[in-house]
Parts: structure tokens; C-alpha cells; sequence
């Protein structure tokens, strides 16, 4: 017989729609099987909460056993029965409660897999965090925590080896050597017994025959941390980041590490990475995107040897990421680098959390678990006994809130690093400037590019869109080519032989290039816009000298790519690098003048309350990628030069530009003044699923008299197909148990809503 539902987190997770609602009939053997060992003296079985490796939503929050005779902790992996199918589970609790209540007793646990927990103790409380905050099964939320199973593979294998029994009463000079060396060590591995008393196989067999030593295996998994050796020292920090250092160690609070581009907020990393490996402590440190993981990388190679950073993302092979979460369990890394995922690293010793450009959109999961790793980060610490330091130059709504509630700690470094002034920024009116065939590129920047490849400077152009062009219109009906699946424009690409073609970036639908237009059959089809691989063109014929480089998802598909192209323009074999978001992001690249950004206004209409912030915090991060080691300048091209987010990036207005937009999202009760839970419905009634939790939550609003308010709508790339249910309010969770969400997906505090 299988375990019955867990009844401890039947109560941990009461909101949630995911319980268990298995039960099973009394075991008569079980009961006097504890009994007798209570009369005997020996420990009284335990009941322990399993979460199994299983995709049946029935168990999904897990199942209770049995300890039986066997030592079981929290976190550890162990093989148990399910429906007489034998599967791993990994231990959530275990408690004194009786195992005959309701009618049903447990079955025990068959093996434990792991001599040490899989997870620690801080790791297992986020979890359980994450299943209630986030309302998903705990099923969902481990899944970011191991890798893919089965599980049992990520512990060692047993190292077969010797232990001394006793010493018999003759020896050969070469047994005496087996036997003092067993003697002092107490257990060797084969291979080391080997290589330390250099004797044959016989000589050991004879041993083993006189009883004098017996083989034993040994698992290997017990977390050890061993002192980390530092390939060099952090560097010499200014007073300022001295000043913030300080600050940031005595705090017990998260902190928020609030510094201008170039302020060196990568030196006071070093710094306080350096301190926890000092303690025997491992520290975490995330980038927004898995590209930059080979950037930072190059940073702090400098601290460590290599083999003392792992690094953990998603673009992993299934194998490597096993082998780096084996190093990091194992206590052998001292850094963990990587994306957000990174964060469930298996750091046992956890002792520092680092959250590089903390602002960043994709720090949120958009699959379930959907959790976003800034709160995520919060909670690992605050169970693990552990620091929390979030750096950006341009800090999101939501940590500025907390700042200023006092949830959060805060220090400045208002200085770039060794007094490096600011770039200066030029703002282009493109409504005035006559282009001829060489959109996007303004005379003003073609001028800009010129006079830095003569000075022998180089410059970083960002666009935000990949292809030739970023529509096909019909100069006949007027009309645009879109994507049969989202209803949006398609956009023309240049496959690698040169050939064109229609890529809906959306759902990744592609077409041909037709002849005519589908709508009315016109000949005069005609790209509009422009994207990277059209800006390519332009520099090569305006600029044939010059040496390029392209930097976007079509040309960059793996990490050590990025970490080609970076060596590349800091080695100056390259004098342009343009692309979309990767050379926004934390690139420290001293021998860049020129940093544009060449259509400012893309972002700027969408109809999201979070457009303005996301352009002003773009249009900051990319003046940062100039000057960095001379005066540099910037170019704005935009539309919309009079925009709030324009002027207050051009001015550096950081501090002003918060402060207006948090005050205006009180007016307008959005996120962070208030909380946010997006519902989206895929299924082929969306649209009637949707209208249908509408109109359950209004009621619920109503009748409960909540300050809240809910809107339906399609969301704006779906095609139709995909609706959602935007809510909006304070309290909000006390809605959820009451609705029916078997429909649909729960994302809470979203950061899209469109």
C-alpha cells in the first residue's frame, strides 16, 4: 500500500487548488511492527512527507510514509512504492504524528537514495514558499530546484575500498605496508590503497583472507566546503565603494546597491564574494541573460581559479548541468554564475546572493512555477541565514518602494569609477531629419561613427528588432503582411545563403516572401522599418573599412559565442558592434566613444503600464556602455524627443524620473501600490472561460465589498487565441480559493499584462 496525502502540507498549502486526495486501508502489520519496537526500546517509526518524481496531479503535493528502522532527514532522496511502481521522492517533513489516523496507515520508505540531503533546509522552506506564494503545486515549484531525472544520478556512485579489521600475527614487509597505511587512514578507495602502498592484487586478496581487512563501499555525497584558493586578491576599492562595501556588510536587511553606470559596483561584488569564500561560505551570483554568464565570467576569473566558479542556466546539456550541480553540491565552487535559474543552485553553505542589474524584466519566470527571483531571492536568504545585494543603475518601481517603506536597505555610488565623467548625450529629432535610403541612420550618427573610426574609437549601436525589415507593406491597399497564429506583422529575415524570408517573432511561425499581396494582389509589396540585419548592410557599404559585429539571437545561439565577440571589441579587433538587448546589458568595454540608440520610440506606445519604465531604464543602461575609460558620447534618435523617459535619460535624472513614475502609479493604482494577478486562458473556449472568471471575480469584488478591480481582454499577442483576466487591488489572495481555475494559469505580481 501506498503512503496516504500529506496531511502536514494539506495545511501549508490550504489556498492552493493542488491537494492530495489519496487514502488507503489500515495496515495491521505496520502497527505491530511499531509497537513492538516502542516496547523493545527502539525508536518509534516516523511519519515523513514525500514529494515523488511523478507527474500525476493527484500527488502532486505530496504523499506520507513511514520512516520504519531507517534514519530519514528533510531533503534527502529516497526510493518509495507508489501503486506497487517503485519511484524517488525527495523528504519534505517528518513529524511524530500517528500513522493509523483516518482510517489508513502508511506504508515505509523502501531505500534512502542519499546519504546527505539533496536540499537543504533553506532550499526546501523557499520551496514551500514558492507553492503557496506563487498558488502552484509543490510538484511545479521544485522544478527549477534539480535537474531532470532520474535524481539518484546526481549522486555519486559507491567507491568500492578497504577497511582495517585487525592486525595478524605475521606479516610480510609489503602487507605491513597495507595494513599501517589502513590503520592511519581507517578506510581507502581501491585506487588510492593502490597508489599509496604500490603491492600487488594477490597481497591485498591474502589479507582479506586472514580477515585483517574487509572491503567497504563509500557514497561520497556528504557536503564538505573546503578552503577556496584565490587566483589573485579583489581590487582596491575607492572610498566610496569602500563606504557602500561597509554599509552593505554590517546590514542585516537586503540591500540595494545603487550605482551609476561605470560606478564599479562589479569591484564591491569581488569584495563581498571574496569575504564569503573567506568564511567558507558559497555565493550566487545571477546576470539578467545567459549571455552575459561568459562576460562576468572574464571579471572574476581574476578572484578565483576557474575551477572554482560553476556556472548553472538553462542552455545547458542535460549532462553538463548535472556535472556543475554535482561540483556545487559537493562544496568544490565557491561562485555560481548565472541566469535566474542559477538561484536553486544546490549551495548548501549559502552565504551571499548577487542580483546584477537587478531592473531586469527577465528575472521573471514566465512558466509555471512563474515565480520572479527577486522575492524568490529574498526568502533563500532570510531562510538560509544569508546576504541579499541587488545592483543597477536604474533600480525597478518595486525596489525603490521598499527602499523607501524601509523593507529594503540602500547605498549609493554616485560616481563612475576613478572619477570617469559622464557621456554626453545628444537627442536626434528623426521627424526632421530626411534619410533617403539610409534609414535609421541620421547624418548626424553616420557622422558620429566616421570621426571614431579615424580617432581609432569604437562604437555600440542598439536597435530593438532583428531582420531586414520590421514589416512588409502594400503601397497598394495599405495593408501589412501578418502571422496567421498572432495576428502581428511579419517580419522579413535573410536566411545565412541570402535568401528572404517572413519570421513571425511571436510564435515563430515562418512563410516565404510571397510575389503578391494576399489581400488584393498588388505587385508593389515594400519593407518598412528596419532591423539589425538591415543595419548591417548600411555599415558595410557606408563604412567598408570598418570591422563589425553583430550581436542578436540570429547569430549569437550559445554563451561562448558572446564570449568571442566580447574578446573581439576588448582586444580592438573590431570597431562596431551593434544588436539588439545583449549590448545593453552590463558590458564593460573600455575602448567605446559612441553608444546609440537608433529608434528610441520602439517600446514607448505599448500599451503596458510598465513601457515608460522599461525605455528610460534602456536608454540609461546604454549610456553606460560609453566612455567607461574616456569621454564618451551618446546619440538618442527618436521621435518623441520631448518624452518624459527621453529627457530624463539624457540628463542623467534617474533619482527624478522614480520618484514622478512611482507617484504616478498610485494615482493610477498599478503595481507596485498595489498587487497584480494575471489569469491567462489558452484553451479553444478562452474567450468563454475567460468572460466567465470575469464575471465570478466581479461578484466576489461585490459581495465582499474589496478595493479591487478586474478587467478581460485577449492578450495583445495571441492571435484570439489566448484571453487573460487582469486584477488588480490589495488582499487579493483571499479571491483565489473561491474561484474555478482548472482553465487556467495563475501568474502572480506579472510584469507582461498586455
Amino acid at each position: 500500500m501506498v503512503g496516504a496525502a500529506g496531511l502536514e502540507l494539506a495545511t501549508l498549502c490550504s489556498q492552493s487548488r493542488y491537494s492530495s486526495q489519496l487514502s488507503y486501508a489500515p495496515n495491521a502489520d505496520i502497527l505491530a511492527k511499531n509497537t513492538r519496537s516502542a516496547r523493545e526500546g527502539y525508536t518509534l517509526s516516523m511519519r515523513c512527507t514525500v514529494l515523488v518524481n511523478s507527474r500525476s496531479p493527484g500527488i502532486h503535493n505530496g504523499l506520507s510514509y513511514e520512516t520504519g528502522d531507517l534514519t530519514v532527514e528533510p531533503g534527502m532522496l529516497v526510493r518509495i512504492s507508489v501503486r506497487k511502481k517503485e519511484m524517488e521522492g525527495i523528504v519534505l517533513s517528518t513529524d511524530n504524528g500517528p500513522l493509523d489516523e483516518e482510517g489508513f496507515t502508511l506504508k515505509p520508505i523502501d531505500e534512502i537514495i542519499s546519504k546527505e540531503p539533496v536540499l537543504s533546509t533553506a532550499q526546501l522552506k523557499t520551496l514551500q514558499w514558492m507553492a503557496d506564494y506563487y498558488y502552484c503545486s509543490l510538484r511545479s515549484a521544485m522544478t527549477p530546484f534539480l535537474p531532470s531525472p532520474p535524481w539518484r544520478t546526481l549522486i555519486p556512485k559507491n567507491i568500492p575500498g578497504y577497511r582495517f579489521i585487525k592486525e595478524p600475527e605475521k606479516l610480510t614487509p609489503k602487507q605491513q605496508v597495507v595494513i599501517d597505511t589502513l590503520r592511519r587512514e581507517g578506510w581507502m578507495s581501491v585506487s588510492d590503497v593502490k597508489k599509496e602502498t604500490d603491492v600487488s592484487a594477490a597481497i591485498i586478496k591474502r589479507l582479506k583472507e586472514l580477515g585483517s581487512i574487509e572491503e567497504e563501499s563509500h557514497s561520497p555525497d556528504a557536503v564538505e566546503i573546503k578552503p577556496y584558493v584565490f587566483a589573485g586578491t579583489p581590487p582596491t576599492l575607492t572610498p566610496l565603494q569602500q563606504s557602500a562595501y561597509e554599509e552593505m556588510k554590517k546590514e542585516k536587511r537586503p540591500s540595494l546597491l545603487f550605482g551609476i553606470t561605470g560606478s564599479g559596483k562589479t569591484e564591491v561584488y569581488s569584495q563581498m564574494i571574496s569575504d564569503a569564500a573567506k568564511a567558507g561560505k558559497q555565493s550566487i551570483l545571477l546576470v539578467p541573460e545567459i549571455l552575459l554568464t561568459e562576460h562576468i565570467i572574464h571579471r572574476f576569473e581574476t578572484l578565483f581559479n576557474r575551477d572554482r566558479i560553476a556556472v548553472l542556466h538553462s542552455r545547458l546539456t542535460p549532462a553538463s548541468r548535472r556535472s556543475e550541480w554535482m561540483r556545487i553540491r559537493s562544496g568544490e565552487a565557491a561562485l555560481v554564475i548565472g541566469s535566474r535559474s542559477a538561484l536553486f543552485a544546490p549551495c548548501h553553505k549559502l552565504g551571499l546572493i548577487i542580483m546584477d542589474e537587478e531592473h531586469e524584466w527577465t528575472y521573471k519566470n514566465e512558466q509555471t512555477p512563474r515565480y520572479h527571483a527577486r522575492e524568490t531571492a529574498e526568502k533563500l536568504c532570510e531562510f538560509a541565514g544569508a546576504k541579499l545585494v541587488m545592483g543597477t543603475a536604474t533600480p525597478s518601481l518595486e525596489a525603490w518602494s521598499r527602499v523607501k517603506s524601509g523593507r529594503y536597505h540602500m547605498t549609493e555610488l554616485p560616481e563612475r569609477y576613478k572619477n570617469q565623467s559622464l557621456p554626453t548625450v545628444k537627442v536626434v529629432d528623426l521627424a526632421t531629419v530626411n534619410f533617403g535610403s539610409l534609414y535609421p541612420f541620421s547624418p548626424t550618427l553616420l557622422a558620429a561613427i566616421g570621426d571614431r573610426l579615424k580617432k581609432g574609437e569604437q562604437t555600440v549601436l542598439f536597435l530593438n528588432r532583428r531582420g531586414m525589415a520590421s514589416a512588409i507593406l502594400c503601397l497598394k491597399c495599405r495593408k501589412r503582411l501578418v502571422s496567421p497564429e498572432s495576428q502581428l506583422p511579419f517580419t522579413l529575415h535573410r536566411s545565412s545563403y541570402g535568401q528572404p524570408f517572413l519570421l513571425d517573432h511571436f510564435s515563430g511561425v515562418t512563410a516565404n516572401l510571397p510575389a503578391d499581396c494576399p489581400h488584393c494582389g498588388a505587385h508593389d509589396l515594400l519593407p518598412v522599418g528596419a532591423g539589425t540585419q538591415k543595419v548591417e548592410d548600411i555599415l558595410a557599404a557606408q563604412f567598408p573599412q570598418a570591422r563589425i559585429l553583430r550581436a542578436d539571437s540570429d547569430v549569437l545561439q550559445y554563451p561562448e559565442q558572446m564570449r568571442t565577440l566580447l574578446k573581439k571589441m576588448r582586444d580592438r579587433e573590431a570597431d562596431i558592434l551593434f544588436g539588439t538587448q545583449s549590448v545593453v546589458k552590463g558590458l564593460d568595454l573600455p575602448g567605446v566613444t559612441l553608444a546609440v540608440v537608433m529608434i528610441a520610440d520602439i517600446g514607448l506606445s505599448l500599451p503596458h503600464f510598465r513601457a515608460g519604465e522599461r525605455v528610460f531604464q534602456l536608454l540609461t543602461q546604454l549610456t553606460g556602455r560609453s566612455g567607461r575609460a574616456q569621454q564618451g558620447e551618446v546619440i538618442v534618435q527618436t521621435f518623441r524627443p520631448e518624452a518624459v523617459e527621453v529627457v530624463a535619460a539624457s540628463q542623467h535624472r534617474t533619482r527624478d524620473y522614480l520618484e514622478t513614475e512611482l507617484t504616478l502609479r498610485e494615482q493610477l493604482h498599478y503595481p507596485p501600490s498595489t498587487e497584480m494577478i494575471r489569469f491567462i486562458l489558452r484553451e479553444e473556449r478562452a474567450e468563454q472561460n475567460a468572460k466567465k472568471l470575469h464575471a465570478a471575480i466581479l461578484r466576489f469584488i461585490h459581495e465582499e465589498d474589496m478595493k479591487a478591480q478586474a478587467s478581460v481582454a485577449p492578450t495583445l499577442f495571441g492571435g484570439g487565441k489566448v484571453w487573460h483576466v487582469l486584477l488588480r487591488g490589495k488582499d487579493l489572495r483571499t479571491i483565489l480559493p473561491s474561484l474555478d481555475l482548472s482553465d487556467a494559469v495563475v501568474d502572480i505580481d506579472p510584469i507582461d499584462c498586455i
